[in-house]
């Protein structure tokens, strides 16, 4: 349901960035929204200790927590800004034992892609 959130446009994406922009608008971003992989694995996705994943509900709960965060942090100003932010996550490494949220601190590009098309995407920060 979430590995190709899509939109109307035809972006050329790398096989590192998810397209998250469905999701996003409920969060008033006005511009496409992309995430890396890496951060989708740490911060979106789960798995049960059986290496299966979670039902979609819980992880659409996750991918609405990292959006809301992001938009927070750009305070509806998009034009060639960045961000850090911070999320709270449980890792997916933590499958045994007690699961204690971890901060996370992310990083939000508003940027225009190699299309001169504006565009959002959250990662690690560099």
């Amino acid at each position: 349901m979430f590995a190709n959130d899509s939109t109307q446009l035809s972006y050329d994406l790398s096989p590192d960035l998810r397209d998250v922009t469905s999701t996003a608008r409920l969060f008033n971003f006005r511009r496409p929204v992309f995430m890396t992989s890496r951060v989708w694995e740490d911060c979106v996705e789960l798995l049960v200790e059986t290496g299966g994943p979670y039902d979609e509900l819980a992880v659409l709960q996750r991918l609405r927590h990292v959006l809301f965060m992001a938009a927070s942090a750009l305070h509806g100003r998009a034009e060639d800004l960045e961000y850090g932010f911070r999320v709270y996550r449980v890792s997916n490494n933590a499958l045994h034992g007690q699961r204690q949220p971890e901060a996370v601190n992310l990083h939000l590009s508003a940027h225009k892609d190699e299309h001169n098309r504006p565009v959002i995407t959250i990662g690690f920060p560099a």
